[in-house]
Order: C-alpha cells, then structure tokens, then sequence
C-alpha cells in the first residue's frame, strides 16, 4: 500500500511520458541486479522517496525520488514546478519485455541524431567537438558549475533544425507533469537561438540501437548532457544524462519571487 501510495504521487507529479520512462529505468535496474547477482548496488527496491518541506498548494515544497540511475528532484510552488537538476540513466539501455523491445532514453538517442543528420556539412564541422569526451562534465556534484558553450549555435539553423532541437530537450523538459512541463519548453523555446547543440563521437548508430557518442545542448537557462558509458565495453547499453537549468537548480529562482 505505501508503495503504491509513493508511485501514485510520484505519477501526479510527473507526465505520463515522464512516468513511464521512470518505470522503464527502474525494470532495467532490476534487470541489471539479476544480471549481477550479487551486486548490491541494483534493483527496483533500492529506489528511495523523499519529501522535503510540507505538501502545500501554495507555499514551496521539494519532492525527490531515484535510484542508481535515477535522481529526480522536483520542486513544487503553487502551480509551478521545477525539475532541475534531474539524472535520467539505464543500464541496459535496450532490453526486452515480452517480446517488445524497450530503450527508456531511445527517443534522446534517436531524436539526437536525426537532428546531427539534419546539418549541413558546414553546420556539422560546428557542431562536432575536436576531442572526446566520455562522461557527464555536470553531473551529481557539480551544482553551480558553468562551462563555456561549445559546438552550433541554433540561430545558424534554419526552423526545421530549431524545431528538432526543441524536440530533443522535450524528452527532458517533458517528464514533469504537462503544466509545468508547457510553461518550461516555452521559456526554452523563446530563446532557442541562444541554444547550443555540441557532438562528441561516432556519428552514426544502428538504427533501433542507442548512440555511442556524447552529446551537450546548453542555452540561457538549460544544460542537458548525454554520455554514454564505456563501463562494460560497449557503451551504446549503458547511458547517463543530466538535465539542469544553471540558474534554477533546486528551483532557487522559483522559490525566491
């Protein structure tokens, strides 16, 4: 009963796409903790909730949820509510559940390099960093961290590019609940061409499979990072992202107006 108590908030709180990528992330873990056996570091029990403040509908109040590769942190005011800064992972990033085959971050994979493709040649030497990187550079522990933007800017792109760069930060944007979730894409889209889009790696993938490569997309108020992880051999299966607004982490912003 307090299970199904603590995921019913935790779907109201998020959309229905955000909810089921979370479960989708859970039942890789679980996969993962029967893949390992004796690795205690796995599974849907070690998912915690907590509640920082106290439920109101008007006065600020945090709700955070994760696990391995989970780490939500969303915080509620009146009828405003901030996702920043939220991991997103999986391990494995493809598996198969009744004959259907599940990617919880397929749409950052597949969305992201649609939009590489979409570049011209010109606008691809831009976007594609000189050097690798491996690894989330704002990840757990870098709260307050700013790094130079890097790679294309959006206002060389035609509106096409633009709206399919829009749609891959939605797959971030998207997860908090639809309300929220409006008010945020249209802040991002407003300013749009102060977006960043940068590319680390391989530029292709098999198709159904996820991408090798790293990929960054920062603007004014956003920081989204997707780093494939080279833990295990292959990193395609083994993905982290993080989702940040380096100016209302923790809903800091929000919370003082």
């Amino acid at each position: 009963a307090q299970r199904s108590a603590a995921f019913t908030l935790l779907s109201s709180a998020l959309s229905p796409k955000g909810f089921e990528k979370v479960q989708q992330i859970i039942e890789a873990d679980e996969l993962l903790k029967t893949d390992q056996r004796s690795n205690a570091m796995f599974g849907k029990d070690l998912y915690y909730i907590s509640i920082l403040g106290t439920p109101s509908l008007k006065d600020p109040w945090m709700l955070q949820f994760g696990g391995h590769h989970l780490g939500l942190n969303l915080t509620i005011a009146g009828d405003r509510g901030v996702l920043t800064p939220t991991l997103t992972g999986a391990q494995p990033a493809l598996y198969t559940v009744n004959g259907k085959i599940v990617r919880p971050l397929g749409g950052e994979s597949d969305k992201a390099i649609a939009l590489l493709n979409a570049l011209d040649e010109s606008q691809q030497k831009q976007a594609i960093l000189g050097f690798r990187l491996a690894d989330l550079v704002l990840g757990p522990g870098q709260d307050g961290k700013r790094i130079q933007p890097e790679g294309l800017k959006a206002s060389a792109m035609n509106e096409r590019q633009r709206e399919m760069l829009l749609d891959v930060i939605s797959e971030w944007a998207g997860i908090v609940h639809e309300n929220a979730a409006t008010a945020r894409i249209a802040e991002i889209k407003a300013e749009i061409k102060d977006t960043w889009f940068a590319w680390s790696g391989p530029t292709t993938a098999t198709p159904g499979s996820n991408i090798t490569a790293y990929y960054r997309i920062q603007g004014p108020h956003l920081d989204i990072e997707y780093a494939p992880q080279r833990l295990g051999g292959d990193p395609a299966p083994h993905v982290h992202t993080m989702y940040r607004d380096p100016t209302n982490d923790y809903g800091r912003s929000t919370t003082a107006k």
